[in-house]
C-alpha cells in the first residue's frame, strides 16, 4: 500500500548544463511520517499531463500546465522560471486535492512523485543520470551534517554538557543510518546506470563512470570515518593510545592546522608527562602550560577538562583570535580607505586655495591698473 501524501511544494529552482542547459524544479513531497525531495524538469510535467489524457480522454486534469512562451526564453528570465514555478506548483496541489482521485491512484503520478508503493524497490532502475547526481548531493550534505553534530558534541563534552552532547550523539546517528541507506542505494544505482537499466535507459560513458565511481568511494571512505566518530565514546577519545588504526586515519583527516595544534600534556611532577597521543604515563591533576620549569597555573575554565578538551579550548581559543584580527584588520582597512579619502580632500582644497590665491592676484593687479587710470584722469 503506497503512503497518503499530504502536501506537495515546489520549493526551488536549479539550472542543469546536462545534456544541454535546462532548469529544473525541487519538489518536496511530505507524508505522514517522512518527507522527501525530487528534481523535475518542464517536459516532465508535460510527460504526466500526456499520460493523463491517454488514460482518461473524457476527463482532464483539474488545472492545465503553465503555457509554454514562444516569443521569449524562459530560461533566461528569473520572472518566467518563477512564473512557471507558481503553475506547476499549483497543478500538483489540485491533482492532490481534488475530489476524483483517478490521477493520483495511477502508477504514472506515484512513479512522478517517487511514492514507495509498497514492492520492493530496485535501486537498479529507480535512477536516471540526474538524479543519481541530486541523491549524491543530498548525501554529501547528510555527511556534512553529521561531521558538524560530531564537532558540536565535542564542544559540549569539553564544556562538560552532558546533555546537549548526548543529544548531538542521538542526532548524529540517527543521520548516519540515512546516510547507510543512501550510499547503498547510489552504489546499486551507479550500477545500473553503468548497464543501461536506468530509468533513462541509457548506458554511461566510461569515463564519466570512473568519475562517479571515485566519489561514491570518497563518500564510502566519509562515511566509515564519520561512523567511527559517531561510535566513539569519550573514553575512546580521551585514550588515543588504544584507539583503532581507523581512529588514528579519521584523525589525520583533519584539517591541516588542527593536526598541528600542540597537544596540551600533562606533567607528574617530576617533568612532562607524554601527551594525548602518545600517552604512556598515566595523566594527573597538575598540568603545565607552557614552560615546564614554570608553576602549573590551573584555572576554572581548565580544570574540569581531560587532553582532548584542552586541545579543543585551544583550538577555539586560536579561532576567536584569528576573529578578532579580521576585525582589526576589518578596521584598519575602514581607517585606511578614511585616510586615502582625508588626503584626497585635502588635495581637492589646496587646490581650490590655489586658485583663489591666483583669483585674488589677478583681481589686485586689476584693481592697480583700475587705480592708475582714475589717478591719470584726476
Amino acid at each position: 500500500m503506497s503512503e497518503t501524501i499530504r502536501s506537495v511544494r515546489i520549493r526551488d529552482t536549479a539550472r542543469r548544463s546536462s545534456p544541454k542547459t535546462h532548469v529544473v524544479y525541487e519538489i518536496e513531497i511530505r507524508a505522514a511520517v517522512r518527507t522527501w525531495t525530487i528534481w523535475k524538469r518542464y517536459s516532465e510535467f508535460e510527460d504526466l499531463y500526456k499520460k493523463f489524457i491517454r488514460l482518461f480522454p473524457n476527463h482532464t486534469p483539474p488545472v492545465d500546465l503553465p503555457a509554454k512562451h514562444f516569443l521569449q526564453s524562459t530560461l533566461g528570465s528569473p520572472v518566467l522560471i518563477e512564473e512557471r514555478k507558481r503553475g506547476l506548483e499549483e497543478f500538483l496541489q489540485n491533482i492532490l486535492s481534488d475530489q476524483d482521485d483517478r490521477w493520483r491512484e495511477t502508477d504514472e503520478w506515484k512513479e512522478f512523485l517517487a511514492i514507495p508503493t509498497g514492492k520492493p524497490l530496485d535501486a537498479l532502475s529507480m535512477y536516471t543520470s540526474e538524479s543519481w547526481l541530486d541523491g549524491f548531493n543530498q548525501a554529501q550534505a547528510i555527511a556534512k551534517d553529521i561531521r558538524s553534530l560530531i564537532n558540536r558534541r565535542q564542544t559540549h563534552i569539553g564544556h562538560s554538557e552532558v546533555a546537549a552532547s548526548h543529544n548531538c550523539s542521538l542526532q548524529a546517528k540517527k543521520s548516519l543510518t540515512l546516510l547507510n541507506s543512501r550510499v547503498a542505494s547510489l552504489e546499486a544505482g551507479l550500477q545500473g546506470l553503468a548497464k543501461g537499466s536506468g530509468r533513462d535507459g541509457l548506458m554511461m560513458s566510461e569515463g564519466e563512470l570512473r568519475r562517479r565511481t571515485d566519489m561514491i568511494n570518497d563518500l564510502k571512505d566519509e562515511k566509515d570515518t564519520l561512523q567511527k566518530l559517531v561510535l566513539a565514546s569519550r573514553p575512546d577519545i580521551h585514550n588515543l593510545s588504544s584507539a583503532s588504526s581507523v581512529d588514528r586515519n579519521a584523525l589525520l583527516r583533519q584539517p591541516v592546522r588542527q593536526r598541528s595544534s600542540p597537544q596540551l600534556g600533562r606533567t607528574n611532577g617530576n617533568g612532562p608527562a607524554a601527551n594525548s597521543v602518545t600517552g604512556a604515563v598515566k595523566p594527573t591533576s597538575r598540568r603545565v602550560f607552557g614552560n615546564v620549569s614554570a608553576t602549573p597555573q590551573e584555572t576554572e575554565q581548565t580544570r574540569g577538562l581531560d587532553n582532548q578538551g584542552l586541545v579543543k579550548l585551544q583550538q577555539s581559543a586560536m579561532i576567536n583570535q584569528d576573529a578578532h584580527v579580521e576585525q582589526f584588520s576589518a578596521i584598519l582597512n575602514r581607517q585606511k580607505h578614511i585616510g586615502m579619502a582625508i588626503s584626497q580632500e585635502l588635495e581637492v582644497q589646496n587646490n581650490m586655495l590655489q586658485e583663489l590665491d591666483e583669483q585674488v592676484d589677478r583681481t589686485t593687479g586689476k584693481l592697480k591698473h583700475v587705480s592708475k587710470k582714475i589717478s591719470s584722469i584726476k
